[in-house]
Protein backbone atom coordinates (compact mmCIF):
# COMPACT_ATOMS: atom_id res chain seq x y z
CA UNK A 1 0.00 0.00 0.00
CA UNK A 2 1.38 3.73 -1.27
CA UNK A 3 3.19 4.95 2.23
CA UNK A 4 0.45 8.30 1.48
CA UNK A 5 -2.82 6.31 1.35
CA UNK A 6 -1.84 4.20 4.53
CA UNK A 7 -1.19 8.16 6.41
CA UNK A 8 -4.27 9.35 5.29
CA UNK A 9 -5.95 5.89 6.48
CA UNK A 10 -4.52 6.05 10.02
CA UNK A 11 -5.42 9.90 10.12
CA UNK A 12 -9.09 8.89 9.28
CA UNK A 13 -8.78 6.04 11.82
CA UNK A 14 -7.47 8.82 14.50
CA UNK A 15 -10.26 11.08 13.78
CA UNK A 16 -13.29 8.29 13.74
CA UNK A 17 -12.49 7.16 17.08
CA UNK A 18 -11.77 10.23 18.47
CA UNK A 19 -15.42 11.21 17.66
CA UNK A 20 -16.52 8.07 19.10
CA UNK A 21 -14.60 8.81 22.28
CA UNK A 22 -16.38 12.04 22.45
CA UNK A 23 -19.62 10.75 21.76
CA UNK A 24 -19.18 7.93 24.36
CA UNK A 25 -18.15 10.68 26.87
CA UNK A 26 -21.29 12.45 26.23
CA UNK A 27 -23.85 10.20 26.09
CA UNK A 28 -22.09 8.07 28.91
CA UNK A 29 -22.01 10.74 32.27
CA UNK A 30 -20.35 8.15 34.58
CA UNK A 31 -17.27 7.40 32.25
CA UNK A 32 -17.09 11.10 31.39
CA UNK A 33 -16.46 11.22 35.68
CA UNK A 34 -14.10 8.58 36.12
CA UNK A 35 -11.87 9.79 33.03
CA UNK A 36 -12.21 13.15 34.41
CA UNK A 37 -10.91 11.66 37.78
CA UNK A 38 -8.18 9.98 36.61
CA UNK A 39 -6.96 12.90 35.01
CA UNK A 40 -7.29 15.03 37.56
CA UNK A 41 -5.07 11.90 39.37
CA UNK A 42 -2.68 12.18 36.84
CA UNK A 43 -1.95 15.65 37.23
CA UNK A 44 -1.55 15.27 41.01
CA UNK A 45 1.39 12.44 40.84
CA UNK A 46 2.66 14.62 37.89
CA UNK A 47 2.82 17.54 40.93
CA UNK A 48 3.11 15.62 43.87
CA UNK A 49 5.58 16.80 46.52
CA UNK A 50 5.42 13.54 48.50
CA UNK A 51 6.80 10.89 45.70
CA UNK A 52 11.10 10.64 45.33
CA UNK A 53 12.19 11.60 41.72
CA UNK A 54 12.23 7.96 40.44
CA UNK A 55 8.85 7.22 41.91
CA UNK A 56 7.41 9.63 39.86
CA UNK A 57 9.43 8.58 36.57
CA UNK A 58 8.40 5.01 37.20
CA UNK A 59 4.61 6.36 37.55
CA UNK A 60 4.83 8.57 34.44
CA UNK A 61 6.23 5.65 32.27
CA UNK A 62 3.37 3.71 33.85
CA UNK A 63 0.48 6.17 32.97
CA UNK A 64 2.58 6.71 29.63
CA UNK A 65 2.01 3.09 28.63
CA UNK A 66 -1.65 2.75 30.09
CA UNK A 67 -2.57 5.56 27.84
CA UNK A 68 -0.40 3.79 25.22
CA UNK A 69 -2.43 0.71 25.50
CA UNK A 70 -5.79 2.70 25.20
CA UNK A 71 -5.09 3.90 22.43
CA UNK A 72 -4.35 0.73 20.41
CA UNK A 73 -6.97 -0.91 22.18
CA UNK A 74 -9.78 1.70 20.84
CA UNK A 75 -8.35 1.22 17.08
CA UNK A 76 -8.66 -2.28 17.37
CA UNK A 77 -11.99 -2.27 18.72
CA UNK A 78 -13.01 0.33 16.26
CA UNK A 79 -11.61 -1.92 13.11
CA UNK A 80 -13.13 -5.04 14.24
CA UNK A 81 -16.09 -3.46 14.66
CA UNK A 82 -15.94 -2.23 10.89
CA UNK A 83 -14.84 -5.77 10.18
CA UNK A 84 -17.76 -7.14 12.15
CA UNK A 85 -20.43 -4.90 9.97
CA UNK A 86 -18.98 -5.77 6.67
CA UNK A 87 -18.96 -9.41 7.27
CA UNK A 88 -23.11 -9.37 8.75
CA UNK A 89 -23.68 -6.92 5.46
CA UNK A 90 -22.08 -9.67 3.27
CA UNK A 91 -23.80 -12.51 5.03
CA UNK A 92 -27.20 -10.74 4.76
CA UNK A 93 -26.09 -10.47 0.74
CA UNK A 94 -26.46 -6.73 1.32
CA UNK A 95 -23.26 -6.47 -0.22
CA UNK A 96 -20.49 -8.58 -2.18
Amino acid sequence: MDKRIKELLEQCLFERVQVAYEQMMEAHPKLKEIAHKAAVLSEEIEYSTNMDAESKALMKRFLSLSSEVDYEYQNYLYIQGVRDCVAILRELGIIM
